[in-house]
């Protein structure tokens, strides 16, 4: 599946964790989920996260016991996770290309990257002989667009496509590519199965719907020419205010992080 290009992340590096970050408790409850997934594949386990970032995931996970690996295609976004954690070995590679051994790891993660990589199906294809038989695959992703916040972005998308013809498709292709992952560890994998391992509240304002816009943190944003930002934000404007009732008005809205699993040729999981 072509979607693209390549996006480096570099551009947000700096408010990357600010803005995509997780409650102490949820990163906890993620992190411990898949390490005792991966711990039943080996004792001593290995994994490799695609597209690892700045170590929003990883990090949790090597303080979990896990050993960490993992490949992006932004440097600044790796020198945040270095700065972080030293005993997580990382590699400036693209996920078609990745410059590994067949049967390396225990564990393949991936979250919130195949969306984002210029072909999803050449990415998997290149990866998943990365793992071992017996080992995981883990797919996965937090969904927010629920009640009101998804009126907030069908808002933002609706003006993105008026004003500047430009099309902010990411939860489409989202959903496209996590049918492609089901399909190929359905194809790859025995006793493939959706596991959720968190679900939180989270707060918000409108106001900061427009501060995020206006400064263009996702990367879906990042489609909009810079010229035609201020009538997309005054549009935005007025609508989020009426959706909300004001700005300022706190609005409440759940999340939840969902792992699809399969294990390569290997024993029913735990």
């Amino acid at each position: 599946m072509t979607q693209g290009v390549y996006r480096s992340f570099d551009r947000v590096a700096d408010v990357y964790d600010e803005t995509r970050g997780l409650p102490a408790d949820v990163e906890r409850a993620i992190a411990g989920g898949i390490a005792r997934l991966v711990f039943s594949a080996s004792d001593r386990p290995r994994l490799l996260e695609v597209g690892i970032g700045t170590g929003r995931m990883a990090a949790p996970l090597a303080a979990e016991g896990l050993s960490v690996a993992g490949i992006d295609i932004s440097a600044k976004m790796l020198a945040r996770l270095l700065s972080k954690r030293r005993d997580v070995d990382v590699m400036l590679a693209e996920a078609s290309r990745p410059p590994l051994r067949p049967a390396s790891f225990d564990a393949l993660l991936y979250v919130h990257i195949l969306h984002l990589v210029p072909d999803a199906g050449a990415a998997l294809d290149a990866t998943l002989p990365l793992a071992r038989a017996g080992g995981f695959v883990l797919y996965g992703g937090d969904e927010g667009q629920v009640g009101r916040r998804a009126e907030a972005e069908a808002i933002i998308r609706r003006a993105a496509r008026d004003v500047a013809g430009v099309a902010l498709a990411e939860w489409e292709v989202r959903d496209r590519v996590g049918e492609l992952v089901r399909r190929r560890l359905d194809e790859r994998c025995r006793d493939v199965r959706d596991v959720t391992l968190a679900r939180w509240k989270r707060r918000g304002t409108g106001r900061g719907m427009l501060d995020r816009l206006q400064r263009q943190d996702y990367s879906s944003s990042w489609k909009i020419p810079a010229e035609a930002l201020p009538a997309i934000i005054e549009r935005v404007t007025r609508e989020l205010d009426a959706l909300y009732g004001g700005l300022d008005r706190e609005y409440v809205f759940e999340r939840s992080f969902t792992l699809t699993v399969g294990r390569l040729e290997g024993a029913p999981l735990p």
